[in-house]
């Protein structure tokens, strides 16, 4: 009882200190005489800056499946004073990311965009509050892209059994109305008049909150609020359904899946947010999460390949879900009775309290790293003052301190009641074959359908008026240590945190050992196991008494409070350097590796990279290389050590530290413990080689449940990272992509069409190789004329100059990106890293930037008559064949 009461206080101090040290952001508050509630949280992370307004109103309103969904889509269709164009024209010149989002109690739209820019997100937004169109025209259009979404959704086997389990576990409320919709009733029930009465009805500023968080003023921001949204007039609401809960009875739903695993989940009917119990809860299910917990540790006995514990939460009423995968040799019902037998004996005995005190010390400490991020930030708020209902994040700290583990048992023990239990078995049903491929192509169709730009309004032309490249706000140290090892430290001092991102440049397909394949794998697999100077619990335990995260292997990291950046980078030193490599725990590796494998091989998902890469690329190429339960049983623990001596390495690594340090401690750390790291022989090569321009291919690939067909168009480019034509390139798929509907292919594949939901191209390129790639799905019978409105969408960009107006909003988007890329600590980190290893200068960002506003409609198109191909794409379809 005296450790108990020792590591009881011990973590009291900790979450004390923690509460304490909590950076206080500024904040400024005011409610507009319309009821509008605006709060502005400055974050100076970088010049950006995300609105995001939330109304008080989701699927809980509708009266028609799918109404407050379809109300979403249709908010980005123009309103009585911006044209859809000159809405997504005057947000997508930002650079800005948008989007939307609808729950049962709370729809959020957001723009992220530089902080410069904030007034064009404002405007925008007023725009739509003072009234959007709604036309049976422009719903006719979206009706399509919408139950696209619909389709992608039905197409996973998970997603339609939650469908069945939400509606068991809290239907009769509001909260089990479907917040997605259905296909039949966006062809039959929803119509613009629906439509725009549920906005009418709700889309009021008495009936939303506004979370505006970045690098402004609040109290400046508040009064341009003011000056925009002060004349939005305010309406009565309708009254709200109440919530009434039924019995509740258990039962078990079945399906099949085209995963490469087995899995259960068990559902539970759980406390809301306006419950005594919900800290409890939250707590409860990081406890059961924990890899230290029985239930959590499941995989690393080698009984599941994952669990999890999860909850979705509303304000009367929650659901939590305990998730089991397993491999597909194995019987779901193993990982459903395990799981049930560990909760009952956690009923029974009651959680361990360290795992209660190590999830509320990690709960608090979230709230510090969620403002490593400007959109998470806004996210955080938005969920606590919106969705909660609470006055900010920091007002969970006295709940979640206030969590006792007779709390935590007390809540296990009235929720977990397997009696009621609600079950879902996701049961793997995959041949392991490929359709015959009719060698169809998409018929050629030049008939592009026009797209119209009306003048941006004065407050969003001014972008334009002023483009340049913008100003560095990065100043990284660059260090070479004398292992070989690269260190960049970018100090920030936002937050009390400290994010440490790592990468040793590799390629298992080109570095693993012939017959050795899945080796990269299996070694990746063995760090959490354990240390020489650790097993996996303790080396845990000691990450949670400091509340850190760390991943080790090729990609690793550590996310801690400042205060502990020392003992977290010891930990994640000696995880990276010192690995225990158990012969029993590599026995359950590799055992559960091939398990998992055997579902791999015969799974769409991997089927489809098998077959386009074997259309890529050349007989022996290394990307054709695959682990397999053969290769993978073959392995011996001294393949492991074997490969970790040969790829783990200093002088092909990388160490990027953001966050509340200076250069020279971050330094004097690094050295300290990682300094002794030496490598071993010559670097070894880990670059594939170059390869010839690929030949057309048709692929399908049947897939089990799928009702959507996700096609793939690439081909290879013969362009490298550091290849002038790089910059032109990028200009060329901001017009195909970029900004929405002002972008060439959302306009025709979405916008007109209505074929695809989303559509995405991308420029890819590294040392050695390049690709170019067009992704989308969609019904079946549109696979070939959509790709066939992507070929004549390429081959205009190649026959005639982009536009002048279109080519310079493509570059206003292209400066807006950069800042934008910065303003989340993982942000800088993956783009420090990612220049590093393709030996780049670290404001490669700026240099691109200048070359991308340097280049002309001549430039471009030379660019895409010269490296794009678009009669020779390798077309991958996954589901449905195309018809």
């Amino acid at each position: 009882m005296r450790i108990v009461r020792y590591v009881a206080a011990t973590a009291l101090a900790m979450l004390s200190a923690v509460a304490t040290a909590h950076a206080a952001p500024e904040v400024g508050r005011a409610t507009l005489s319309n009821g509008l509630r605006v709060i502005v949280v400055r974050n100076t992370l970088a010049p950006v800056v995300t609105a995001m307004i939330n109304y008080e109103a989701g699927s809980d309103e509708q009266w028609i499946p799918g109404l407050a969904h379809a109300t979403e889509h249709m908010m980005f269709r123009g309103s009585a004073s911006l044209s859809s164009s000159q809405l997504m024209d005057a947000v997508g010149i930002t650079g800005g990311d948008f989007d939307a989002d609808t729950t049962p109690t709370v729809t959020q739209y957001f723009f992220t965009v530089p902080s410069e820019y904030l007034e064009i997100a404002l405007r925008a937004e007023r725009s739509r509050a003072m009234g959007v169109l709604m036309t049976p025209q422009g719903w006719a259009q979206e009706r399509g892209p919408i139950t696209q979404e619909v389709q992608q959704d039905n197409s996973d086997a998970l997603n339609r059994l939650f469908v069945k389990m939400q509606q068991r576990l809290i239907g009769g409320t509001p909260y089990a109305k479907n917040t997605l919709g259905t296909v039949k009733d966006f062809l039959h029930s929803v119509s613009s008049a629906q439509l725009l009465k549920f906005y009418r009805e709700w889309y009021h500023p008495n009936n939303a909150v506004y979370i505006i968080a970045g690098d402004v003023d609040p109290a400046a921001t508040i009064e341009k609020v003011k000056q925009i949204f002060g004349d939005v007039p305010a309406a009565t609401l309708p009254s709200r359904q109440p919530v009434r809960l039924r019995p509740l009875e258990g039962t078990v739903y079945h399906d099949t899946s085209d995963q490469p695993y087995n899995a259960v989940a068990l559902g539970y009917r759980f406390p809301g947010y306006d419950s005594a119990d919900y800290a409890a809860g939250e707590i409860l299910a990081d406890v059961l999460s924990s890899q230290r917990s029985t239930f959590g540790g499941l995989p690393f006995t080698g009984k599941a390949l994952a669990t999890q514990f999860v909850t979705q939460t509303y304000p009367k009423v929650g659901i939590a879900v305990a998730f089991g995968a397993v491999p597909v040799t194995t019987p779901p019902q193993t990982i459903d009775r395990q799981m049930r037998g560990l909760l009952e004996e956690y009923r029974k005995s009651g959680v361990p309290p360290d795992l209660v005190e190590a999830a509320k010390l990690r709960e608090i400490s979230e709230l510090e790293f969620n403002a490593n991020s400007i959109e998470g930030l806004a996210n955080e708020w938005s969920q606590a003052v919106a969705i909660q209902g609470l006055s900010s994040p920091d007002a969970m700290i006295e709940r979640y301190q206030a969590v006792t583990a007779a709390d935590v048992d007390r809540v296990l023990r009235r929720y977990i009641d397997d009696r009621r239990v609600v079950a879902a078995y996701a049961v793997s049903k995959n041949n392991g074959t490929l359709a015959a491929a009719s060698g169809q192509m998409a018929k050629e169709n030049n008939a592009i359908p026009p797209s119209t730009h009306q003048p941006l309004p004065p407050w969003a032309q001014h972008v334009l008026d002023n483009l340049g490249v913008p100003e560095q706000t990065l100043s990284p140290s660059d260090m070479r240590l004398a292992n070989g090892m690269r260190l960049i430290v970018q100090p920030e001092h936002i937050t009390h945190t400290v994010v440490v991102a790592g990468e040793i440049r590799n390629d298992p397909q080109v570095q693993e050992p012939a017959g050795k394949e899945g080796v990269a794998d299996v070694t990746a697999s063995l760090f959490p196991y354990g240390t020489t100077s650790y097993d996996r619990l303790a080396l845990q335990s000691e990450l949670d008494k400091i509340a850190a995260t760390t991943e080790a292997g090729t990609d690793f990291g550590l996310d801690v409070l400042s205060s502990s950046f020392e003992r977290g980078l010891q930990l994640l030193a000696d995880e990276e350097l010192h690995p225990a490599f158990d012969p029993a725990n590599f026995g359950i590796v590799r055992a559960q590796t091939a398990g998992e494998l055997v579902g791999e091989m015969t799974a769409p998902d991997h089927l489809a990279q098998v077959a386009q890469n074997k259309a890529l690329y050349p007989p022996g190429d290394p990307s054709q290389r695959y682990a397999t339960p053969k290769s993978v049983n073959a392995l011996t623990l001294a393949d492991v050590k074997a490969w970790y001596a040969a790829a783990y390495r200093p002088d092909l690594t990388t160490i990027v530290v953001i966050g509340d340090t200076s250069p020279d401690a971050a330094r004097a750390l690094v050295e300290k413990y990682f300094g002794a790291w030496t490598a071993t022989g010559p670097k070894p090569n880990v670059d594939a080689p170059a390869v010839p321009p690929n030949a057309p291919a048709q692929v399908n690939v049947p897939a089990t449940g799928r009702v959507q067909s996700s096609v793939q168009l690439v081909q290879t480019l013969p362009v490298v990272r550091a290849d002038p034509a790089w910059a032109p390139l990028q200009v060329a798929n901001a017009v195909l992509s970029g900004g929405f509907y002002s972008s060439l292919l959302y306009h025709t594949l979405r916008e007109v069409h209505g074929y695809a939901y989303d559509v995405e191209s991308r420029v890819s390129a590294d040392r050695v190789r390049g690709v170019f790639s067009v992704e989308y799905g969609c019904d079946p019978q549109n696979v070939l004329p959509a790709e066939a409105q992507v070929q004549a969408v390429l081959e205009q960009l190649q026959r005639e100059p982009i536009a002048a107006d279109r080519l310079l909003r493509s570059k206003a988007l292209l400066m807006g990106e950069v800042p934008i890329r910065e303003s989340s600590y993982d942000g800088v980190a993956a783009q420090l890293l990612r220049y590093s290893a393709l030996d780049m200068p670290l404001d490669q960002n700026l240099v691109d930037a200048r070359a991308e506003l340097g280049a002309s409609a001549a430039s471009v198109q030379s660019a895409m008559a010269k490296y794009i191909r678009p009669a020779a794409f390798v077309r991958v379809v996954t589901g449905p064949a195309p018809r």
